[in-house]
């Protein structure tokens, strides 16, 4: 598995809000595909699928702040 984590944004950024999830669990992706949609004060930022594979567990939802470094979901590589 691999976890999908919030990014580093910035050197003041600590935490974001999480705006939209742009997928289901059991959903193949795509390499750079966009799979969550988060929001610091400063900026608003597309998380993208490192490889292809399929979404198997998803840790957040719309509405929840999250730390930096947090897991947001989990995705099987190599479908």
């Amino acid at each position: 598995m691999i976890d999908i984590h919030v990014p580093k944004m910035g050197m003041s950024t600590v935490e974001v809000d999480i705006m939209s999830i742009h997928v289901t669990v059991g959903q193949e992706v795509a390499p750079d595909q966009p799979l969550v949609e988060i929001e610091s004060e400063k900026a608003t930022f597309e998380v993208t699928a490192g490889c292809a594979g399929i979404v198997r567990e998803i840790l957040v939802r719309e509405g929840d702040v999250c730390e930096v470094g947090h897991v947001l979901m989990r995705v099987e590589p190599g479908a």
